[in-house]
């Protein structure tokens, strides 16, 4: 019974981290051939955490194919099947994500304006001045849509976009979303709608 409880202890306290899909064939920009329509473009713009810490970081953007077309899949498990580290808190677990490819990283200062040397351990839920703000896009447009759900109980759209930019010191309106128009290549010229 101890050794249980404290295993439970120590289980609480940890950052719950998803390593990428093992069964995943994820691979650098927009999903093309078969993958066109059944994947989803995963896209991760580090905005102003670019360079925090002294690591550059370039946008990301990877296909995320579906390896058994036709079923539903949720934005974590995009990330996963992209190839993206993704790491959760340990209050919420994957439900609020707290890093994307590794970053923040625990170590590396985030200069909010409340608390310029502000470290995320993952714990809690990111404070609104420093946390990853969830997007998609259903690849026929231009633009992104804020996600209102979480990416554990979002189901992402084949042949959209999934976006991830860094918001620092941004407000509800504010927020940016990531720097990659979300336009699926493979969808004809003459379908596209704008919304």
């Amino acid at each position: 019974m101890r050794r249980t409880l404290a295993a439970l202890v120590l289980t609480a306290g940890a950052v719950l981290v998803a390593p990428p899909s093992a069964s995943a064939a994820g691979y650098d920009g927009i999903c093309t051939g078969d993958d066109a329509l059944t994947g989803v473009t995963v896209v991760i713009d580090f905005q102003e955490l670019d360079g925090n810490g002294g690591t550059a970081a370039p946008t990301i953007t990877r296909c995320s194919p579906n390896a058994a077309p036709g079923t539903d899949r949720t934005g974590i498990q995009a990330l996963q099947d992209a190839g993206i580290p993704v790491a959760g808190t340990a209050q919420w677990g994957l439900g609020f994500v707290c890093r994307l490819n590794n970053r923040p990283s625990a170590t590396e200062a985030i200069p909010r304006t409340s608390n310029p040397t502000y470290q995320e351990a993952c714990v809690l839920t990111p404070p609104a001045e420093a946390y990853w703000s969830y997007w998609h896009a259903d690849g026929s447009g231009t633009t992104w849509t804020y996600s209102s759900y979480g990416a554990l109980n979002r189901t992402v759209v084949p042949g959209g976009f999934e976006g991830w930019s860094f918001s620092l010191n941004r407000t509800a309106t504010t927020n940016p979303p990531p720097g990659v128009t979300p336009t699926n290549p493979a969808y004809p010229t003459a379908t596209l709608t704008v919304r």
